[in-house]
């Protein structure tokens, strides 16, 4: 084989509670997008016993909800720019589909707010996904996710004789030092038992064999001058 070709599709809120994790619960770090997409390249030619010299990412995509300026404050606005421009520069194509809002009213304050529900997002990542798998635009799909909703996706990828790798967080519930709680996160047990094989990244951290890929993964900003 000449080259094996990996696209990697990122299930957006579910990867940002992973960098979350990893940056206020276990101190690490934000992710690094191009070095995991390294490691990500290492880990597939690991499994599939191929060299990383002809194991590569070929191409990116970020799938995630998008709230109107109305139902987003100025401090996530400047936030979401910050994390867009992450993306850009890793070569991340990001695909956004506005979220369903309902506005509630705070009677103490006399403010409103607003509930925020995720449309279609994960339907356009499955469609995305089978629609370059039929066309034979990878040898291996990474979906960031623990959605079990995926699991026909999973089965039709591989069907098609491709490699479906899940790479998943699992985690229990944290909270954070503002009094912020956050929700236990893992991956669905018949998805990864679908998959060609899986990456827990949680376990990842703890690997020896990985460490120096580890290292690299996560920085640390530098504070504003």
């Amino acid at each position: 084989m000449d080259s094996i070709r990996v696209m990697v599709f990122y299930d957006g809120s579910y990867f940002k509670q992973g960098n979350v994790y990893f940056r206020y619960k276990e101190e690490r770090g934000w992710i690094s997008f191009e070095q995991l997409h390294s490691t990500l390249e290492r880990f597939v030619a690991d499994k599939l016993k191929t060299s990383t010299d002809i194991t590569k990412v070929v191409a990116k995509h970020y799938y995630d909800g998008r709230t109107t300026t109305e139902a987003a404050n100025q401090d996530n606005l400047e936030k979401d720019r910050d994390f867009e421009m992450a993306l850009i520069k890793a070569g991340i194509i990001p695909h956004y589909l506005p979220v369903k809002e309902t506005p509630r009213l705070n009677l103490s304050t006399d403010s409103r707010k607003y509930d925020i529900a995720q449309k279609g997002v994960d339907v356009q990542f499955a469609i995305d996904v089978l629609d370059f798998a039929h066309e034979d635009r990878f040898d291996v799909a990474v979906l960031i996710t623990g959605d079990g909703d995926f699991i026909p996706l999973v089965h039709r990828i591989t069907s098609l004789g491709k490699h479906a790798l899940i790479a998943h967080f699992s985690f229990e519930a944290w909270t954070d030092n503002r009094g912020f709680a956050h929700k236990p996160t893992d991956a669905n047990r018949a998805l990864l038992t679908a998959a060609s094989f899986s990456l827990n990244f949680n376990q990842l951290v703890k690997d020896s064999n990985w460490r120096d890929d580890v290292r690299r993964i996560f920085f640390t900003p530098k504070p504003a001058a």
